[in-house]
């Protein structure tokens, strides 16, 4: 994506800054997401973080306002000519400010406890307007490292993992956001009306939400969301699963205002339309409903609309995998390796395009990772390699991928692989370098060529 081209020259100043951390004191493993959420608020003024931790990786969710500096749809409707795309991804100095604040507080966290975690994720989002996201993934140990000058800072910016995502969770779940929000703030149908497609009656808003609109004193509520989910059921339709917890206090609300007691847990399901811009909720369905005795009760959900039953089909804003080292690499090899074909000249002059890829195949007897490297050479028609020859220009990319694989996963001591197997779009057959074959290639005392048995003049 070339959008992050714009990124990495902010996110350079940060991630160091992350690395460069100094740590004062010792935080205790079962306290590691709270002591990261304290610092962020004690010293930096930042409330709204969610952590989590699963497996060997810790995950922070940063909500913002804004996370580019250019407004992307006044650019679009105003006309504006852009001269470069990068110019949109710039992010704003209030967002580059809080990221590097959020990677300070978990730097000292995961450099003081002894916690064993692996990598950390911080999911930057702007919740207010576009949904995109800035992900940031690093390896603690290279925090470690570059701390104690053992890899570069250059070396240590390439380490770090960045891209540009967009949350559609957080778009689809933005009218149901707002309209809690106006709950909280104002409570009256004059304030909740825009948030719905249809008018709503006093009647109704007390029937689904246990309070009656009309009387006093509710602005004291606090309508606390849990983890929304939501799916696509129609092309300009999303369902979405609210949990909600109603916070209020009895003394300071009118008498009746309320219909259910303080702590009750509620449970709905919106669907909210994107026919028209912005989105509404178009309809409510409550999951809670009170007894004859008054009592909260729940209607059993149907296996088309239990997420637990089919989670994947279900979005949510911040979603957590663990992270795999192997994997990691992979990603990192792919983004390095290319990063090195559009500086180099001879790559420029020779192909109209190069596309390189690494995977980490683990899911195998034997582990081994993949390269998948497609070409299209300037000026000439595609054509199929012979099975036991290379054309030199190829063999020269090959070099230079090859070069990177093995002067990195030396770097890391990663032997969690029985060999690299080049997968050549043009070629019918896959070619398989052995690890030994590998390190001979690392000590210079094979080159690929031989390994690979001939090259082909084309």
């Amino acid at each position: 994506m070339r959008g992050l081209g714009g990124v990495r020259r902010g996110a350079g100043v940060f991630v160091l800054g992350l690395a460069l951390t100094a740590c004062t004191q010792t935080y205790a493993p079962d306290r590691v997401k709270e002591s990261i959420q304290e610092i962020c608020r004690a010293e930096y003024g930042i409330e709204k973080i969610d952590v989590k931790i699963v497996g060997s990786t810790i995950g922070v969710f940063l909500p913002l306002k804004k996370l580019f500096a250019t407004d992307f749809k006044e650019t679009l409707l105003a006309g504006k000519t852009v001269a470069d795309v990068e110019d949109l991804f710039h992010p704003s100095p209030e967002a580059l400010d809080q990221v590097e604040d959020v990677l300070f507080s978990i730097s000292r966290v995961l450099l003081s406890t002894e916690l064993k975690l692996q990598f950390y994720v911080l999911q930057a989002t702007d919740t207010e307007k576009t949904g995109l996201q800035l992900i940031l993934i690093g390896y603690v140990d290279d925090i470690k490292r570059v701390r104690l000058w053992d890899i570069s800072r250059n070396e240590y910016r390439k380490r770090v993992l960045h891209e540009i995502r967009l949350n559609r969770a957080v778009v689809w779940h933005r009218p149901v956001t707002q309209f809690f929000g106006e709950l909280e703030k104002s409570p009256t149908l004059e304030f909740l009306q825009p948030s719905f497609v249809r008018p709503l009656s006093p009647s109704l808003v007390e029937s689904l939400f246990f309070f009656n609109p009309e009387s006093s004193g509710e602005r004291s509520a606090h309508w606390r969301l849990g983890e929304l989910r939501s799916t696509l059921v129609e092309p300009t339709r999303v369902l979405v699963h609210v949990p909600v917890e109603l916070e209020y206090d009895p003394q300071k609300v009118a008498p009746g205002a309320f219909k259910v007691p303080a702590g009750s847990a509620l449970e709905y399901f919106m669907i909210v339309s994107f026919a028209s811009e912005p989105g509404r909720i178009l309809r409510v369905i409550p999951i809670s409903y009170l007894d004859a005795a008054g009592a909260i009760q729940k209607f059993p959900l149907s296996n088309e609309l239990n997420f637990q039953t089919d989670p994947d089909s279900w979005q949510i804003e911040f979603p957590l995998t663990e992270i795999r080292l192997g994997d990691f690499l992979a990603e990192q090899l792919s983004r390095r390796t290319q990063a090195l074909l559009t500086q180099d000249e001879r790559v420029h002059n020779t192909f109209e395009e190069v596309r390189m890829s690494f995977r980490y195949q683990k899911d195998v007897p034997q582990k081994y990772f993949s390269l998948e490297l497609d070409v299209k050479p300037k000026g000439h028609t595609p054509q199929i390699l012979q099975p036991s020859a290379l054309n030199e220009d190829v063999l020269y990319l090959l070099n230079l991928a090859s070069r990177e694989f093995v002067d990195l996963l030396r770097s890391y001591q990663f032997s969690d692989y029985e060999f690299l197997q080049l997968n050549l779009v043009s070629d019918p057959l896959a070619r398989i370098l052995a690890r030994e074959e590998l390190e001979l290639f690392r000590r210079n005392k094979a080159d690929l060529q031989g390994i690979l048995g001939g090259v082909s003049p084309f």
